[in-house]
């Protein structure tokens, strides 16, 4: 078995190269535009062109390796990667998806991609850096009143929106005309990169997917994907934000040890009184103090150095220096032990070394304390830092948003690379094999449909290399074998068919052949049942009981009607003269009798299709519209639609064949008697669809023995 799709595709190649110069020209104008002090990035100019080639995932791919190449001669830029992923997505769904002109497609990407950059820009240099910007959007402020932040904010967006309208303009109107001047060819090949089949339209894409359930593949595969990756980023988040709280704990916890140590060494414990005594006024004590302030500046978790003197009621400042935002108590003055430190005052009252890091009862407050000995070596303060955890949790949440602004964007590609693997590696393969197995089974036995839907499986050519090529490949054979089942199987029917309708007008001409006045009865009426079906069907008479199975049957068991004869003696059927009324009689029986015969073959055979119909001619042909045929006297549409068709073509032939003593008629005058006997003797509609197909019946006079117009 052959398929369409399989040769080789070396367009991913191209694409390479082409992200590859992407990467490097956006390396390039950015460069180009800092030297050139232009107030303007120039740095998508590569990642819209790529997008334009290959799609989303290319051109995200193309953003983000442009972004970690500029964070190493611009620290931060790693920041606003996410931003340029976001460019990268809109240009592709205005490029692929979108239905407005040339131009209202340009201005909306251009307005679109100026307005993220703008808002989230300005947010993300808030936050990382805070406000303001350059100083040529400084030079705005000297024309606009702002009375608070929000106000700063919003015009500050405003401004950066203006120059990136210029920018973005710029780099989209490159971008499109770096990729108009790739040959046309090869821009196709290279947008087929991905494909595991014939590629398929965007149309195509939508029909396949149409026949979807509400729980179908492709829906399920991005829950699952999208659940799978945002859990994965929540947990490598929690997981590094933990380790990294940890680690600055025990970073600052040995900080705390190490700042009071050395703070313990630049107090003469000699002097304590004396500082004690004269407070800020006592030699030496600035100088202390400056010493305090150089080793805080040094640290990074400690916000508070002291010391003090422990005493019974109390605690008593001797120095404190803090970091901005620190609240610092008097000097000089005791101050009752905090409740929320009480199981560590007993070890102060009782000048005892502490040598674990102490916390309050909430754990909002670490701290390290270290004694200062006297000459004598006894312990007369201590130097306490304090690390208030709650800067920790500032510094955790700042890491914390430093990390989602690097890392979003590397999510938002393995989430595009993975729906965009799943597409073309398992979800469109499937809808495609769906879509064809369903337009196959909808051929409901037509043999060209048949045909036809399996060389449009075929041609679909999945070539993934996994199970669902091999499900692919299974379904075109089966579908290929059961179509040449289903050719087989018709013409075997087919065979059986012309067998059965052969051992029908064999046996109707055994009984024919004892009739010596019958010549061709058997064919001739069964060509004017089929004229009289179709004449029917022509005029939508009976349209719900006329299908062309029906009628089918109806033809092929037409010869059948005077199976009955078979046990009426020679002498009444082969008589000249007329019939007595008791011969008549005799004769009226050839109904009864062949009813009985037609319903043992039904009981025989098992199957009542045709020869339902069978029955039901051999029965009531002879029955008249008006209720006085026999043998059951029917009126109407009482009798069957079958049996009035063969009496309205039994009697044509009787008037137009010669038949032992009768003359036959002209085909004018029979079809004047059967109008005169419309509606009453025969059903008028049938008498209607005969008058409609007079040529036809012409033909098949002249195809018998005799000829009369």
């Amino acid at each position: 078995m052959s398929f369409h799709y399989t040769k080789r595709n070396y367009s991913k190649y191209y694409l390479i190269i082409f992200s590859v110069a992407g990467i490097l020209l956006n390396v390039c104008l950015n460069y180009l535009a800092l030297k050139m002090d232009l107030p303007m990035y120039l740095d998508i100019v590569g990642t819209i062109f790529v997008t334009f080639l290959g799609g989303v995932l290319p051109g995200i791919i193309v953003s983000l390796i442009t972004s970690m190449l500029l964070n190493i001669f611009s620290p931060g830029y790693l920041y606003y990667s996410l931003i340029t992923v976001i460019i990268a997505i809109l240009a592709g769904w205005f490029f692929r998806y979108s239905k407005s002109s040339k131009i209202l497609k340009f201005l909306y990407s251009v307005l679109t991609a100026a307005l993220v950059c703008s808002v989230f820009g300005v947010f993300i240099q808030n936050y990382i850096s805070g406000l303001p910007f350059e100083e040529y959007v400084e030079e705005i402020f000297q024309y606009v009143n702002v009375k608070n932040e929000f106000s700063y904010m919003l015009v500050v967006i405003f401004a950066v929106f203006l120059l990136n309208i210029v920018d973005k303009g710029i780099a989209i109107g490159l971008a499109t005309l770096f990729f108009h001047l790739i040959p046309e060819r090869t821009r196709d090949y290279i947008a087929n990169y991905g494909w595991k089949q014939k590629p398929l339209t965007l149309q195509e894409i939508r029909e396949a997917r149409n026949i979807s359930t509400n729980k179908a593949i492709h829906k399920k595969i991005s829950v699952m994907l999208s659940t799978t990756i945002c859990l994965l980023s929540v947990i490598m988040i929690w997981i590094s934000i933990t380790f990294y709280y940890e680690d600055c704990k025990e970073e600052y916890s040995d900080e705390a040890f190490a700042i009071v140590e050395n703070a313990a060494s630049i107090l003469d414990g000699d002097e304590i009184y004396e500082y004690v005594k004269w407070g800020d006024k006592a030699k030496g004590y600035h100088d202390v103090e400056n010493q305090m302030k150089m080793l805080l500046n040094n640290t990074q978790g400690v916000v508070k150095l002291s010391f003090f003197i422990p005493e019974q009621n109390g605690f008593l400042y001797l120095f404190q220096v803090g970091k901005e935002g620190v609240t610092l108590s008097d000097n000089g003055i005791i101050i009752p032990y905090y409740d929320e430190f009480s199981k560590y005052n007993d070890y102060f009252k009782n000048k005892e070394v502490i040598h674990e890091i102490m916390f309050n009862s909430d754990k909002s407050v670490m701290f390290a304390s270290y004694p200062v000995r006297n000459s004598n070596g006894e312990i007369v303060c201590y130097a306490i830092s304090d690390v208030y955890m709650s800067f920790l949790s500032e510094y955790a949440r700042d890491y914390l948003m430093k990390i989602f602004l690097c890392f979003s964007g590397f999510v938002v590609m393995i989430m595009i690379f993975a729906f965009t693997l799943a597409g073309y590696e398992l979800v469109i393969p499937i809808n495609c094999i769906t879509n064809a197995a369903c337009e196959f089974l909808d051929s409901h036995g037509d043999q060209n449909a048949l045909d036809e839907n399996v060389r449009k499986t075929r041609s679909i050519g999945i070539c993934t290399g996994d199970e669902v090529e091999q499900l692919y490949r299974t379904i075109c054979q089966m579908e290929s074998e059961m179509a040449e089942y289903v050719r087989d199987l018709r013409h075997f029917a087919n065979t059986t068919r012309k067998t059965q309708t052969g051992l029908i007008i064999t046996l109707a001409g055994i009984v024919e052949s004892r009739d010596i006045n019958s010549t061709s009865h058997v064919h001739n009426t069964a060509a004017y049942v089929r004229i009289i079906l179709n004449g029917l069907k022509k005029k939508g008479y009976y349209s719900e009981k006329l299908s062309d199975e029906y009628m089918e049957e109806v033809e092929m068991s037409a010869p059948l009607h005077d199976i009955g004869k078979i046990q009426i003696s020679d002498s009444i059927i082969n008589k000249r003269d007329e019939l007595t009324n008791e011969e008549e009689e005799i004769y009226k029986l050839h109904t009864v009798y062949g009813r009985r015969i037609m319903e043992k073959a039904i009981t025989i055979v098992n199957d009542d299709t045709y020869l339902k119909e069978a029955r039901n001619m051999a029965a009531y042909h002879h029955e008249r519209w008006d209720g006085k045929g026999f043998p059951e006297g029917l009126h109407g549409e009482v009798i069957p639609l079958s049996a009035r068709v063969m009496g309205l073509a039994n009697e044509l032939d009787e008037l137009i064949s010669p038949r032992g003593f009768k003359i036959s008629c002209t085909l004018d005058e029979a079809i004047e008697i059967i109008k005169s006997e419309s509606g009453k003797k025969f059903d008028p509609k049938c008498v209607d669809a005969l008058l409609e197909c007079i040529s036809d019946v012409k033909t098949v006079i002249n195809n018998s023995n005799f000829r009369r117009y």
